[in-house]
């Protein structure tokens, strides 16, 4: 009697430790894969259908990404230069009121110049960009694959119950024509998209991490010259309403 109880405990106790030992094997395995991202990232399809349905897909995203990037370019430009115009005009402003300045006229004429000839850039750099009619073009782009998107879907759906092929190479040629009026987006772009497409790109992990700041890195990197410009307009007219002290030392004469 004894011995049955002693038999059924051990086995009972063998079992739960496989039980215990394969599910930290697979934890451990499955973390290791998540971690490193070993798993292939993009989806494998075999259906030429739906690869261009894919392909469609993220093509849409990058576009409409590019385009939501250059109308944030346009606008931020568009700040950037009545930032820097309104420096340009409060600067002789507060210098004609005779209230005093710890700066002197060289200094605030080199300012003025400065701002001047950094709103004029911007103005022609704003007109030669076109970020608007970019933005538009790369919007109707993506809308364009879009309605393809949806025509093709219907198409497949239509195949498998009648059981005729498509004639997918029409769709390329549309696709194609569609994908190349508007110019092409950027790398970030498409990192946008892979990242905001998970079902599609299956990127976990430190490589996930990676991308993402790669991306933001890239997107941003555009935006540290027009914002250093108008926190060094604002920090200069501190100094010069004497709520900050930041530039004192630079352009301040020296006594003697």
């Amino acid at each position: 009697m004894k011995l049955g109880i002693l038999r059924k405990y051990v086995k009972t106790k063998n079992w739960i430790c496989r039980k215990v030992s394969n599910f930290i094997t697979k934890f451990i395995t499955t973390s290791f894969k998540w971690f490193f991202s070993t798993q292939p990232e993009e989806k494998d399809e075999d259906d030429p259908a739906k690869k261009l349905l894919n392909s469609m897909r993220i093509t849409a995203k990058c576009r409409f990404n590019a385009s939501v990037r250059l109308m944030r370019a346009s606008k931020y430009s568009f700040l950037t230069t009545t930032i820097l115009s309104l420096g340009l005009i409060f600067i002789p402003l507060y210098q004609n009121s005779g209230l005093p300045i710890p700066y002197s006229t060289q200094v605030l004429s080199m300012l003025q110049i400065f701002l001047a000839v950094a709103v004029l850039v911007y103005s022609v750099v704003n007109a030669t960009a076109k970020y608007d009619l970019r933005a538009q073009s790369l919007d109707n782009c993506g809308i364009s694959i879009k309605k393809l998107i949806r025509k093709l879907r219907n198409e497949i759906s239509e195949s498998k119950d009648s059981g005729v092929s498509l004639n997918l190479e029409e769709y390329h040629e549309i696709y194609h024509v569609i994908s190349s009026e508007p110019e092409n987006h950027t790398r970030v772009d498409h990192l946008f998209a892979v990242l905001d497409t998970p079902s599609d790109f299956d990127i976990t992990g430190v490589k996930r991490l990676f991308i993402y700041i790669k991306s933001y890195s890239m997107y941003l990197a555009s935006y540290v010259i027009p914002t250093s410009m108008m926190f060094f307009e604002i920090l200069f007219i501190l100094d010069m309403l004497k709520i900050t002290t930041c530039f004192s030392d630079v352009f301040s004469i020296p006594a003697g």
